[in-house]
């Protein structure tokens, strides 16, 4: 870093029409070891100076002198620091004016500094060698200013993601702005295998060795670590113990120089970049140490990212694990129906077998077949319709949330659980609310929420009863209460405390899950459900669904 301006030769361009000025100039910055350009006008001065910027040469000095024709020093000075493209040009003005007041006008307009003619070439060389200094300086600042607002920028973005191929592009990326490098690589150590694997490269060969894997202790990159420590050389050939061409060293480049830091974080390593041959120069300290800053800001987020990964991991198969849930309590719903639903679809049937088996009498009047036939078709409408209701309760949930209307939702429920009703001798009552609106929601998740609390209250009604249920828009109009009250034995407050606990029952048989699945579905819905209860006295459970939840989870 800031090799190249402590290197090379000065690039000079001397701009007066006095020729033995020139000559003088240009023999003492020569013997200086410059490279030294000269023109007589200012108008050549500016089209010199943008020229060998844009071709890679920028002139590092302008020996400017003030009294020229065409334009003179001080226009010449104006213009060259209203150009951003070459007014970083340090420049140093002669003159044969001797007023305080015209010396310090060009260093007011952005000279760096100015000599009086006549003047003593060892003068001369001086100040030059004051302005180089100076400029070398301001471009080492600038260079590191580059490559703080680089890194930051690196940071802000490894820090900002949590998708790990994202992190591990914005890293490659960044070295590639601020380390120019042949060739390089980021591993991560696989805690599964312990093993080191390559997953991002930076080469002429993107798949160098992507996705390759090795033990650490191995090349130089396993080597980091292992030892938990930075190595770097600009000789592999005299330095190369460690060296391993498969780790290492790719197709399309040699291997000549080697940086490589380790990934650390909360005192463990968990990877490595390693960086091949620098163009343009040989790795310092200061390259590693900027590179370690980075390496730690990419360990922090790559580590952010795993965690983030296998979070969602554990998410996603805790959603799948709650949905098999969910499944498996519509079937033990389906199972504590089953009878009543058998004797609800073979109704339907006996009336359909008798329809047809009557109209099927040779000598009967069409009037009496056609009235038969209708009932048979009347009949298997109905039965079509219990069993697509059915079809629709216990299938797997698809999760999508559409406009809901609960009032429907709570009938479809209480459609299923008729039959059974009837046989336990349970009365129901409903008075539902006309002026409902239509919620966000997944309906067959809440029929399955309203058909649990419906079994549950035939379930405690042993010698029969009554089941009221009601709906309701809150005074606010940003909640729906669905109202459940049966005239069962009640519950205790123990028994109030523990009930949308998971396995907690007071059946003799029975999963304990009912109500904890449904508690669950209502809470991703954004609402609530509660029970209030004395002995003797009966149940009311009371379910609230918000209007217009933040969002439903399926």
């Amino acid at each position: 870093m800031g090799k190249r301006a402590e290197q090379a030769s000065p690039n000079v361009l001397i701009a007066d029409d006095d020729p033995k000025m020139v000559a003088l100039i240009r023999e003492v910055l020569e013997h200086g070891e410059c490279q030294v350009q000269a023109v007589n006008s200012g108008v050549e001065a500016l089209e010199i100076l943008r020229q060998e910027i844009r071709c890679g040469r920028p002139i590092d000095v302008l020996i400017l002198d003030i009294m020229m024709p065409g334009i003179d020093g001080y226009q010449v000075i104006k213009r060259v620091k209203e150009d951003a493209e070459i007014a970083t040009t340090s420049i140093l003005v002669t003159t044969a004016l001797t007023s305080v007041s015209d010396k310090t006008l060009g260093l007011g307009m952005g000279a760096d500094d100015y000599l009086t003619k006549p003047f003593d070439a060892r003068e001369l060389l001086a100040r030059f060698q004051v302005i180089m200094r100076m400029r070398r300086t301001e471009q080492a600042v600038r260079q590191r200013n580059r490559e703080l607002g680089a890194l930051n920028e690196i940071s802000r973005t490894v820090t900002s993601s949590l998708d790990l191929d994202e992190v591990l592009e914005a890293t490659m990326q960044g070295i590639r702005e601020i380390l120019h490098v042949e060739a390089g690589s980021l591993t991560l150590m696989d805690e599964d295998t312990g093993e080191l694997v390559f997953r991002k490269t930076l080469s002429p060969q993107q798949s160098w060795v992507a996705g390759r894997s090795f033990q650490p202790g191995e090349g130089i990159v396993g080597h980091v670590v292992a030892t938990e420590r930075p190595y770097f050389t600009n000789d592999i050939a005299s330095d190369g113990r460690l060296f391993r061409p498969s780790v290492d060293e790719g197709a399309g480049f040699t291997t000549r120089a080697v940086l490589c830091v380790p990934l650390m974080v909360r005192g463990r390593v968990i990877g490595a970049i390693e960086l091949i041959n620098k163009l343009g120069g040989a790795f310092t300290e200061a390259d590693l140490d900027l590179l370690q800053t980075m390496a730690g800001s990419v360990a922090v987020a790559v580590e952010n990212a795993q965690l983030y990964s296998e979070l969602a991991d554990f998410t996603h198969e805790l959603e799948r694990s709650q949905a098999q849930l969910v499944q498996a309590e519509k079937m033990v719903a389906i199972g504590r129906l089953a009878a009543s639903i058998a004797h609800e679809i073979n109704n339907p049937l006996q009336s359909i077998h008798n329809s047809l088996h009557l109209s099927a009498i040779p000598v009967l009047p069409e009037d009496k077949r056609s009235e038969y036939l209708r009932m048979a078709q009347s009949e298997v409408a109905r039965l079509i319709e219990i069993v697509q209701r059915m079809l629709e309760f216990y299938r797997p949930s698809r999760g999508g949330q559409v406009q809901t209307d609960v009032n429907q939702v709570l009938q479809n429920a209480l459609a299923i659980a008729d039959k059974r009703l009837q046989h336990a001798h349970i009365q129901v009552h409903t008075r539902l609310a006309s002026d409902l609106p239509t919620i966000p929601g997944v309906p067959d998740q809440l029929a399955q929420v309203f058909l649990n609390i419906i079994i549950n209250a035939i379930d405690a009604m042993v010698d029969g009863g009554d089941l009221r249920l009601g709906t309701l828009l809150s005074d606010d109009g940003e909640w729906v209460l669905v109202a459940f009250r049966d005239s069962g034995p009640g519950l205790t407050p123990e028994q109030v405390a523990h009930v949308f606990e998971p396995f907690f029952t007071t059946k003799s048989e029975g999963t304990g899950l009912g109500l904890a699945v449904s508690y669950g579905i209502v809470e991703r819905h954004g609402g609530t459900i509660e029970v209030s209860s004395q002995v003797s006295q009966g149940a009311t459970f009371i379910v609230r669904l918000p209007v217009h939840p933040a969002q439903v989870k399926a």
